[in-house]
């Protein structure tokens, strides 16, 4: 297979509008050769189709989906741009045109009784034919493709109580049960339902459309010293882009000039603004507040913070849940059960009553929404990532949801994730020399070095305001340590195999070093033993009240470390963690996972480093710190775009949040349909006397899948 052909693309398909328009256009395409995947999001009516661009194209995925009776839309080869709100709002507009074209004629219908009868039906039919027109034509592809769905429910109850209307009225000259009306009230009360839904749906949508609007169009390229306005897809890695107070970052990059205060809060969830200053990473969409700066671009296009989480949510989107994978089970049977109840109905009360026999009929069929039931499990899924992103972080796959209330073990990774990630200068231990000399020496002798503990040494001078001697020369030798020439004489500085190596005595100080459990660096002036430092990856600060709190969850806490036994044991003795592992290397972090789950555990896995990506890869629920390296985070099943780790906790609670809301949704569409369809068939007519009319029935499918959206959009206002 050819990598470099496999495309991915983003189709808008408008008339998706229940879970059997996702299970006819997942089960066309997937007996398409050179398509490897199609997914369909209901919600936003989306196809996501992964494809071999060297046996298809696009147009023949297009012209696929118009085989089965959609039309396509907006065609998007990146997520960057997708306004998954646009569409909602043309639905809307149509939707609300039609109801009230429907409901004032149904008004003039009501108040103006004595109209002619062919008056009546005419204006009838413009609204059977135009208002109800997007029903008819699913209805009659639904029949080309031998499938049923909403538009099949809709459009036989409506033209089966328009004909029987029409019949009844020109050739029986019999209408006392049925008047010219009540056909216009079904379809403006199914067209009024429908508008509701898709305002509901569009206000779920807006916090997604909210962060595909921070991809900037154009940036500020400097150039020998010019800036110029260009379009961010000409930027490439390595362009300087100036960003003025104000300004979004188009790209991911490290700020080469300048400081500032940059908002945060739609890409980490972060609500104060951070200071950022040179040498710094800044993520795209990040917004500048205050100074003006420039960065070097080193993430741009797809490759961006803002386009990776566009397309995380966009993927996470089409992903189902196994409760979902039911639902849609059964709504596949729904409509055509539904169908059969409706003739089975109206046949029993044809010899009884035959306008009754045609209310029933009519009646079920436009009270049975599957709708509601379709949608109960996909918006409360989408509403709980769109919440996601504000608390901080990204999930790549939603299925995990399922999963955080089975959680027996946590698995925690120390270095960046336990720990801060970073070295600090714990301890300064100058022999026969002042401390302040000392440093001095250690800062000129590392002032060149990339190495992490070279950072922390210039960090903690630059805090003393310790400048270094005048440099001359710089040699380092990669894994032992450095050797400067300087105003003050030859500098060694490295580990203790480095002094051992040329000859340097510290045995003064030799078997507390030997005995550290932390990293030492040892310093020299022309031959002569001058002290050593160490250094320490310190803990969280709220480390502590994670461990506490995952152990209050009744969730055991275990540590899983590369790092040497000495600091693992004692990170987990402050911690109050039992049992913990060391030395461990990638494939032996993995074999610790598999080892829990073959005992029956859930486990949860969080790391950040290359080496974590396997037995994140590997847990039942895989997080990646902020921190992470590309590779980890994409194997993750979520990713935490903040530093705060007890964030882990906001995902549990709104995973809880959202599994209730599914729940209760479920229950809702379930008990509306078990209710309402028998009592459309009449089963309590010869009891008191009560029937649902077909616009009764059309109002109430409408007002079920509004009850559904809006209770899911609950999860926006829960306290976390």
């Amino acid at each position: 297979m050819n990598e470099k052909k496999i495309k991915r693309v983003v189709l808008e398909v408008k008339d998706i509008s229940c879970p059997s328009c996702a299970f006819n256009i997942e089960n066309y395409f997937k007996k398409i050769s050179g398509i490897f995947s199609v997914n369909v999001h209901v919600v936003t009516k989306m196809v996501i189709v992964k494809y071999d661009s060297g046996k298809l194209g696009l147009n023949q995925i297009k012209t696929g989906l118009k085989s089965l009776g959609y039309t396509p839309g907006n065609v998007y080869e990146t997520s960057g741009n997708i306004n998954v709100g646009e569409s909602f709002e043309k639905e809307e507009k149509k939707y609300f045109i039609k109801f009230v074209f429907a409901g004032i004629i149904a008004l003039f219908l009501f108040l103006t009784p004595a109209v002619s009868d062919s008056i009546s039906f005419i204006l009838s039919f413009f609204v059977w034919a135009y208002c109800g027109w997007h029903f008819h034509r699913g209805f009659y592809y639904s029949i080309k493709n031998f499938s049923a769905d909403m538009n099949t429910l809709v459009s036989l109850s409506s033209t089966v109580m328009f004909a029987y209307i029409s019949y009844s009225t020109f050739y029986l000259s019999h209408k006392h049960f049925f008047h010219w009306h009540e056909i216009s009230m079904l379809i403006a009360f199914i067209n009024l339902g429908k508008y509701f839904e898709s305002k509901t749906k569009y206000d779920v949508s807006r916090s997604i459309k909210k962060i595909s609007s921070y991809f900037p169009k154009t940036a500020i390229k400097v150039e020998n010293g010019k800036e110029m306005e260009i379009k961010v897809s000409e930027i490439k890695k390595g362009d300087i882009i100036s960003l003025k107070p104000g300004m979004e970052a188009s790209v991911d990059g490290v700020i080469v000039e300048g400081s500032s205060y940059f908002d945060l809060r739609q890409i980490t969830g972060e609500s104060v603004p951070v200071f950022k200053k040179n040498g710094e990473f800044v993520y795209s969409g990040s917004i500048n507040n205050s100074g003006a700066v420039k960065i070097k671009s080193v993430n741009v296009g797809e490759d961006t913070m803002i386009a990776r989480l566009l397309n995380s949510i966009s993927d996470a989107q089409s992903l189902k849940l196994n409760i979902q994978k039911k639902v849609d089970k059964i709504a596949r049977y729904f409509v055509p059960s539904v169908i059969v109840v409706a003739f089975f109905s109206a046949a029993l009360w044809y010899n009884v009553d035959k306008d009754m026999s045609i209310n029933v009929f009519a009646a079920v069929l436009a009270v049975s929404c599957p709708c509601a039931m379709g949608l109960s499990v996909p918006i409360a899924v989408m509403v709980g990532l769109s919440r996601a992103i504000k608390l901080g972080f990204i999930i790549n796959n939603p299925l995990v949801i399922e999963n955080f209330s089975k959680v027996d073990v946590v698995l925690l990774d120390k270095t960046g994730t336990l720990t801060e990630g970073f070295m600090n200068l714990s301890k300064i231990n100058a022999f026969k020399i002042e401390e302040t000399e000392f440093l001095k020496i250690l800062l000129t002798a590392e002032y060149d070095s990339e190495h992490l503990f070279a950072d922390s040494i210039k960090k903690y001078c630059e805090s003393e305001n310790i400048k270094p001697y005048n440099i001359l020369g710089f040699k380092s030798y990669v894994g032992e340590g450095v050797e400067c020439n300087s105003d003050v004489g030859i500098i060694k500085a490295g580990s203790p195999y480095f002094f051992t190596k040329n000859s340097i005595d510290f045995s003064v100080h030799k078997d507390e070093i030997n005995s550290s459990k932390h990293p030492c660096v040892l310093l020299a002036l022309n031959g002569r033993y001058l002290g050593y430092v160490v250094f320490n990856d310190p803990l969280r600060k709220n480390a502590k009240e994670v461990v506490k709190k995952f152990i209050e969850l009744n969730i055991t806490p275990i540590i899983i470390s590369g790092d040497r036994r000495e600091v693992v044991k004692e990170a987990a003795e402050v911690l109050g963690i039992k049992e913990y592992y060391f030395e461990l290397k990638p494939d032996e972090k993995q074999s610790v996972v598999l080892k829990y789950k073959m005992e029956g555990k859930k486990v949860m896995m969080i790391g950040d480093g290359i080496n974590d990506s396997a037995a994140v890869n590997e847990a039942d629920i895989g997080i990646s710190m902020k921190t992470s390296k590309e590779i980890t985070s994409t194997v993750s099943d979520m990713v935490l775009l903040t530093d705060d780790i007890s964030a882990v906790f906001k995902v549990i609670k709104l995973s809880n949040n959202v599994k209730k809301i599914i729940n209760q949704n479920l229950f809702w569409a379930f008990s509306y349909n078990m209710l309402l369809i028998p009592l459309s068939a009449g089963v309590l007519y010869y009891v008191n006397g009560f029937f649902i009319k077909p616009y009764m029935a059309a109002l109430a499918m409408g007002l079920s899948s509004v009850s559904v959206v809006l209770n899911s959009l609950r999860i926006l206002k829960v306290k976390m």
